[in-house]
């Protein structure tokens, strides 16, 4: 009777103990899959950032000289890039910065500019060293596309130790060790960190296993002998593979307990040891099961809650799974809101690239059309000059424009007489108002006089702003500008006769990305990004701008107020921002706030 009991208790433990291994290879592989992942995250920003360089004209022809300036800006706020490079698609070298030593960097036997214009995709090459040097480096690159072809190639040369922050920053099996390969099946990183084992070969084992499975789990030792169970993943996007090795002490240690204490039970006290098997043997698979829909759940990315359990190591699982699906989650969060900034970095740059382009295309259209007169020609091609210098301007401009979103815009600042200001911007939009039969009049007190601002950035605002009024205004209305000084301040409005702000709306009209839920503002479309961008501007320089709607209706106005100077002119040198003092030399414009 005891010794069945005894049995179908050993069998029931050995069941137990297959379904634990089972889900320990379940877990590892989840685990090397999420660093694999993070891996992928981390050359993803690389390219990324490498991208936006790309997009840039200075790569068109191209222009080494601008490539060098604008390298040397991005370099410094990349804190694990050795150097930038640029190749074209024969694999030959054309500039670095701050130099372009590339270790003879291979991808799948051939050159790294060659393999990644081949690819037409990004490319991550194997483990290389630069001669004189004991660190260890790879070549993270990506296509430059013109015209449906790859013309160049840009690379960022990332050292190896970045790798071995990312893999410290990750969980793995308390005493199992997470190495990062190349390719080639060389040690990129390694957690924990062994600098001696970095550039050597994975084991034989490793390699045999690599060559016949992408990712998968199998029994295995390690390097110092010991049995472990071992997982790896490979990246199919960039070749790098994730192994890890658990030592098995630490899976079959707990369960070689509990048959011992078993076996104890058993021999000791018949009837209890029989008893306390059977309930032993439940609590074990209870739990194991519990373990294994959570690691299921956790492979499907669904949230899991483990329950407790009093076998320590078994908690200690639980609790292992729940900290990898916090860290999965982390990782989606952190993927998530790097998706949205990209998002909402490229909705800014198409929004101040629309400003110039509306009066480019709005002469064009009136010389196209004949609407322009012999006189008028000259103010029409100067026009459209103008704005496309200042989208070329925008343009190499890239990486400044998108501190306006993370709030490090630099303005370059310097007296603006206020009325030249308006006429400019009513210049650029009046094509686009006379399309509509809309009536522009200004409106400028002569003691307005000027205020110390960038004058691109402030003639921005107005562009924006009348754009904004030309958009909401039926044909045939009338926008007016009206501009005056109101004790140390300049306050200059800007009313149309549109269809005015919906009222539960206006508290939100400076907010980014937000628009109308109904009536014009949907109609009428756009990103929701101008009336933003002129608050962030304006708060910039010291000012304010609110909107209200016209009393009586109809229409809107949005009114901007900026600190004022004085300003006395008289014979002498160009005033400049840095030349401002307390006592300004009477040859020089003398300046005083109000």
């Amino acid at each position: 009777m005891v010794a069945p009991l005894g049995l179908v208790a050993m069998a029931s433990v050995q069941r137990a103990w297959r379904r634990m291994l089972s889900n320990v290879d379940s877990q590892n592989v989840a685990t090397v899959r999420a660093i694999s992942v993070a891996v992928d995250q981390h050359v993803e920003k690389t390219t990324a950032a490498l991208d936006v360089l790309g997009e840039l004209h200075a790569l068109d022809a191209p222009d080494l000289a601008a490539f060098e300036s604008l390298a040397s800006r991005l370099l410094p706020y990349q804190a694990h890039w050795s150097a930038i490079i640029l190749a074209d698609a024969s694999g030959r070298v054309l500039d670095g910065v701050p130099d372009r030593a590339d270790g003879g960097a291979r991808v799948d036997g051939q050159s790294w500019a060659q393999a990644t214009a081949a690819a037409k995709r990004r490319t991550v090459s194997n483990l290389f060293e630069l001669p004189g040097s004991d660190e260890h480096y790879v070549m993270v690159a990506t296509p430059v596309v013109r015209q449906g072809r790859v013309s160049l190639v840009l690379a960022a040369r990332l050292d190896a130790r970045s790798f071995s922050t990312l893999l410290r920053d990750q969980r793995t099996p308390q005493n199992g060790a997470v190495a990062l390969m190349d390719s080639a099946n060389r040690v990129i990183a390694r957690k924990p960190e062994d600098s001696a084992l970095v550039g050597s070969l994975a084991t034989p084992d490793f390699i045999e296993f690599s060559a016949q499975n992408s990712e998968s789990a199998w029994r295995t030792t390690m390097r110092d002998g010991r049995p472990a169970y071992a997982a790896l993943s490979r990246s199919p996007q960039t070749g790098l593979a994730i192994g890890l090795g658990q030592p098995a002490e630490n899976v079959d240690g707990p369960i070689r307990r509990i048959l011992w204490t078993i076996a104890g039970s058993w021999a000791g006290a018949t009837a209890l040891g029989a008893a306390l098997a059977l309930l032993l043997g439940r609590m074990v698979v209870h739990a194991m099961s519990s373990a294994s829909q959570s690691a299921m759940a956790l492979a499907q990315g669904q949230p899991i809650a483990p329950p407790p359990s009093r076998i320590v190591e078994i908690d200690e699982l639980a609790s292992t799974l729940r900290r990898a699906a916090e860290t999965l989650d982390m990782r989606n969060r952190e993927r998530d809101e790097a998706g949205r900034l990209k998002d909402e970095f490229l909705m800014t740059i198409s929004h101040e690239l629309r400003t110039p382009l509306t009066a480019i295309c709005g002469w064009a259209r009136m010389l196209s059309a004949g609407q322009v007169t012999d006189s008028s020609r000259g103010k029409a091609i100067e026009a459209i000059e103008r704005n496309a210098l200042a989208l070329q301007q925008l343009v190499d401009d890239l990486l400044d424009v998108s501190r306006i979103v993370t709030g490090k815009l630099r303005l370059e600042v310097q007296p603006v007489i206020v009325s030249d200001l308006i006429a400019s911007a009513v210049e650029a939009v009046r094509p686009a108002a006379e399309a509509k039969g809309i009536r522009v009049s200004i409106s400028v007190a002569a003691n307005v006089g000027a205020v110390v601002a960038d004058p691109g950035r402030l003639q921005q605002v107005l562009w924006n702003l009348l754009s904004n009024a030309v958009k909401f205004t039926a044909g045939g209305g009338a926008i007016e500008i009206v501009c005056r000084r109101a004790g140390d301040t300049v306050e200059l409005a800007v009313r149309d006769s549109g269809t005015g702000i919906e009222a539960d709306f206006l508290p939100h009209v400076f907010e980014r990305f937000r628009q109308g839920a109904t009536g014009t503002t949907r109609a009428h479309g756009g990103l929701g990004l101008g009336l933003a961008i002129v608050r962030h501007l304006v708060e910039l320089h010291g000012g304010t701008v609110t909107a209200e709607n016209n009393a009586p209706p109809p229409g809107a106005t949005f009114r901007v107020v900026l600190p004022s100077i004085a300003v006395t002119y008289s014979d002498g040198p160009e005033w400049r921002p840095e030349s401002v003092e307390a006592h300004a030399p009477a040859t020089t414009p003398t300046i005083a706030a109000h």
